[in-house]
């Protein structure tokens, strides 16, 4: 019984320990297993907060590059919005505008709006329209740049304006162009410039092709109207303040007999006319808007106004040509079509030509006026030559016969005659000087050789123009080689040659230069030079420098262009030849040769005071 109860007792102990370890292990296994699911949300709960840190900081990254993209964006916008050229974009199949910056906007007139979602076909007329395309296609098909130095473009306000325009072909990522992009300079004024200077070069070129101011003149009227006017009207003030009407000038050609009509109208001053305001008052005249009104009151008839009305003008300019204050005449620029307008960038070009006319007016004027006195002078050197030789001969005849008289009684007559007879050379030196004169310009020179000392004729050269160079801010330098022999020639001829070489330096150089005045030996010749670093000579007029009466332009009409023929034919009376080397900017080097004297031919010259060169240079 009790081993029983024993037994009972172990088993139920038994039972019990395994249901305690039962319990215990059940209760460790919710326990691990509670522990295990709070270990599972608390993953489950950060990863969730991390999702959520990682979801916001992706969205807070995505809202600060969209913002960088709208900032960057922005930036583009403004940066293309100030550009000062057009900036367009269009779609490649349509070729509608999609964009189109301010800078457009300024240059054609119309508002964006006008242009977004419309064809050029849609904006211009047929023909600027189909130029534009034809650049379009051919700048996507080709995938390439486009690059149009120069196209018209006719704008709201402004008229016509030139542009140069590229066009770039914009690609996806497959290389298929989707959309064309254009940027264009408005070169309108930069083309007006150059036109203006081409236009002045070439009426500078007319102007000082000839003497004949009449002619070149009316030349530079068929230019005005081939660059600048419909018509060009020319007036030329003569003696006595009297107008002429020099030349009516058309671009139309079929206009031949309307201008010979307005030619022979005659210009009253006492009566309103089309260019009064630029004579009278002798400034520039700009109407840029034409009325009938106008026309009406510079009227003289009624066929005279039918004259004017058939001209058509919508636009005048007219400038005086002055020349120190005095009135020479007028040009008048008519301009018959509305695109051509007449403003002050059109006055200033009319009135740098009005200067080079006057110019040109008062060179040929002052020409005719010294060819006038130039043949006065030789019919009064004549004059002198045949009125003096009579008695001169006379007075050598007489002192001959004292002279062959001439015994001890007779000592006084004959120191009278020898006085006479001096004073007859010096009268007939006289007349041979003046005479001379008159035969350097004809060319044919006579010159009295001597053993000259080259060191010093430089010398002596230099001196005399030091003060003029002085007075110009230049630098006079000589040099002269140690072993330069004498040289064989006219001292006083020579010092002229050198006065013609020295003054046209100075005239052609500019403040702060130099002028270099030389000599050198070589094959028995005596090789004189005088450089200069002044503006130099153009290729083309090298071979025109020794050609009588022929000056560069730029020497605004200084001289009658003789000294060079003089001095080359100086120079060849010698035995000897000049040249020149230059270049634009690069300075002028005249050289000319002189015979070297042998050891038989005398010693050298003393300083003269020949009448013949002080003459010369009181000239």
């Amino acid at each position: 019984m009790e081993a029983r109860v024993g037994a009972l007792s172990h088993n139920s102990f038994v039972r019990y320990l395994f249901a305690i370890a039962t319990v215990a292990s059940t209760f460790a296994l919710r326990l691990w297993h509670k522990r295990a699911n709070d270990e599972t949300k608390e993953i489950t709960r950060r990863k969730r907060a991390q999702e959520a840190l990682q979801v916001r900081t992706d969205i807070e990254q995505m809202k600060r590059i969209e913002q960088e993209l709208k900032d960057a964006n922005a930036f583009l916008d403004a940066v293309i919005e100030n550009i000062p050229l057009t900036v367009f974009i269009k779609e490649s199949r349509s070729l509608r505008f999609v964009w189109f910056n301010r800078a457009g906007e300024d240059l054609l007139g119309w508002p964006r709006q006008t242009f977004i979602g419309k064809t050029v076909s849609d904006l211009w007329p047929r023909a600027q329209a189909e130029f534009f395309i034809e650049k379009d296609r051919e700048t996507l098909n080709s995938g390439k740049v486009v690059d149009i130095p120069e196209e018209p473009v006719e704008t709201r306000h402004q008229g016509i304006r030139f542009v140069h325009t590229k066009k770039v072909p914009i690609c996806n990522a497959a290389g298929h162009a989707i959309y064309l992009l254009g940027i264009s300079e408005d070169i309108t004024e930069r083309r007006r410039i150059e036109q203006e200077r081409q236009f002045l070069a070439e009426a500078s070129v007319a102007l000082s092709a000839s003497l004949d101011y009449e002619q070149t003149l009316a030349t530079v009227a068929q230019l005005v109207v081939r660059d600048f006017a419909d018509w060009c009207i020319v007036d030329i003030m003569e003696e006595q303040d009297n107008l002429l009407r020099l030349k009516v000038a058309s671009a139309n050609p079929a206009n031949a007999a309307l201008c010979a009509r307005l030619e022979h109208v005659p210009v009253d001053r006492n009566r309103p006319y089309l260019v009064r305001a630029a004579i009278e008052k002798r400034q520039p005249l700009l109407l840029e808007h034409v009325t009938s009104e106008y026309l009406e009151s510079v009227a003289h008839s009624t066929e005279h106004l039918e004259a004017l009305r058939s001209i058509s003008p919508t636009s005048i300019m007219a400038v005086p040509l002055l020349m120190r204050e005095q009135l020479l005449g007028t040009i008048a620029f008519v301009s018959s079509t509305s695109s051509r307008l007449y403003g002050p960038g059109d006055l200033r070009l009319a009135l740098a030509l009005a200067d080079r006319a006057a110019v040109a007016i008062e060179n040929a004027r002052l020409y005719r006026a010294s060819v006038h006195a130039t043949q006065l002078r030789d019919q009064l050197l004549g004059v002198v030559a045949h009125d003096l030789r009579n008695p001169l001969t006379a007075i050598l005849l007489h002192a001959a016969e004292l002279t062959r008289r001439g015994s001890d009684p007779e000592r006084r007559s004959q120191m009278r005659s020898e006085a006479i007879h001096s004073a007859a050379m010096r009268m007939n030196r006289l007349i041979q000087d003046l005479l001379d004169v008159a035969v350097m310009e004809s060319g044919r020179l006579t010159i009295e050789p001597a053993r000259v000392s080259a060191r010093e004729l430089i010398v002596a050269a230099v001196d005399m123009q030091r003060a003029l160079a002085s007075s110009s801010s230049l630098e006079l330098r000589i040099d002269v080689d140690r072993d330069v022999p004498d040289a064989w020639g006219d001292r006083d001829r020579l010092l002229q040659v050198f006065e013609n070489l020295i003054g046209n330096a100075i005239k052609f150089t500019k403040a702060g230069g130099c002028i270099t005045v030389g000599a050198a030996s070589r094959n028995h010749e005596v090789i004189f030079r005088v450089a200069d670093t002044g503006s130099g000579i153009a290729p083309e007029n090298l071979p025109r420098v020794f050609d009588r009466f022929w000056q560069a332009t730029r020497t605004g009409g200084q001289g009658a262009g003789l000294g060079l023929p003089i001095t080359k034919g100086i120079i060849e009376a010698h035995g000897g030849r000049i040249w020149v080397e230059s270049a634009p900017d690069r300075g002028t080097i005249f050289s000319f040769t002189i015979p070297d004297a042998t050891p038989e031919q005398g010693q050298p010259s003393k300083p003269g005071g020949s009448s013949l060169l002080e003459g010369y240079r009181a000239a």
